[in-house]
């Protein structure tokens, strides 16, 4: 066992030129098994990002890796994610340290429940050491959504809440900014929530606070912190990923020249009778196409073939509803779209 982990580390993790710091999706962790010990993640409070396991003698039990898929529009797909619970693992992990400037931490959260009180982070970001957190997220009910809040450094300084509820049980792209400044309680955290992720950072943030002394210097780790009862959210998260900038966020492979989805018509018309046409004017071959509902669950998975004058595919018929196609080249280009079955 030991021999495969550092060829699975070498899978997951993807720390790439440009600005991306850390990036894993996942998708080759075992999955029903806990997350700690997969890639470089640990509930093991001695490393970084480990907050510890289950409470003892309360019936926790280790946050395990799902085969449930992630996905979100032009940021990226995964088969795999983590699970979000209450009394589970404080798991997390370490990722290249930043000392100044903007940091970008995103990642897609499906939540199907969360409780009303607000007293406990699920996920949170530190600096140099397990328990000085530079900004918190929490998870508040709101009857049939939920809202997420944040707040910076120390627990019990205000939280700002998103103006906006999110639907339980869709995929939601969490976007998270913290901008370091030269004074003590002057850096800022900014949320975005469900942004159009190609148009790149949003003018408005979700949520937004510089309120509380400051906790940085060198951001070098994260934890989903759920080894907690009260206020810990239920639910999936994967597609983890942080940058120095907005673009380099992004699990969609930058240099797609060769295959974009302006050149890519995809015909869904007939979706529902269990046929797609695909054509590309700048890509003919061999790729490989995957089709999520808008929940994440990956429906078809197939090789198809691509021209210019466009292929017939045949598929499993889809109900009326939203979905997410994503193809792959034999080049390792990738194009996402959006398609509306009716």
């Amino acid at each position: 066992m030991k021999k495969l982990l550092l060829p699975m580390l070498l899978m997951t993790v993807y720390v790439i030129n440009g600005q991306n710091l850390f990036r894993d999706d996942m998708s080759a962790y075992t999955i029903n098994q806990q997350l700690s010990g997969q890639g470089t993640w640990t509930n093991n409070s001695s490393n970084p990002g480990g907050l510890g396991v289950a409470i003892t003698g309360d019936g926790g039990s280790n946050a395990k890796v799902l085969a449930s898929g992630v996905v979100y529009p032009g940021y990226g797909t995964s088969a795999n994610g983590m699970e979000i619970k209450p009394n589970g693992d404080g798991c997390g992990t370490s990722f290249t340290e930043v000392t100044n400037g903007d940091l970008y931490v995103a990642f897609v959260l499906n939540l199907s429940a969360a409780q009303a009180n607000n007293n406990s982070d699920f996920f949170r970001v530190m600096s140099g050491g397990n328990f000085n957190t530079t900004f918190r997220l929490y998870a508040i009910n709101a009857g049939f959504s939920f809202f997420l809040s944040t707040a910076k450094g120390a627990n019990g300084n205000p939280l700002a809440q998103s103006t906006l509820s999110y639907d339980y049980n869709q995929n939601h792209l969490v976007v998270v900014k913290y901008s370091q400044l030269p004074g003590a309680g002057d850096d800022i955290v900014s949320v975005y929530i469900d942004p159009v992720f190609s148009n790149g950072e949003p003018a408005v943030a979700s949520a937004t606070t510089n309120t509380g002394a400051d906790q940085a210097g060198n951001i070098d780790r994260m934890a989903y912190r759920q080894n907690w009862t009260n206020g810990m959210p239920t639910g999936k998260a994967g597609l983890v990923s942080v940058a120095r900038t907005w673009a380099d966020l992004s699990f969609i492979p930058l240099a797609t020249n060769a295959f974009n989805i302006n050149e890519t018509v995809i015909d869904s018309e007939n979706a529902k009778n269990g046929i797609l046409k695909i054509a590309s004017k700048a890509y003919s071959g061999a790729a490989s196409l995957q089709i999520y509902s808008i929940e994440g669950t990956l429906v078809e998975t197939q090789t198809i073939n691509i021209s210019a004058s466009g292929e017939r595919i045949n598929i499993n018929p889809l109900q009326s509803s939203v979905y997410i196609l994503k193809i792959v080249t034999d080049k390792n280009d990738v194009i996402t779209k959006k398609i509306i079955v009716k």
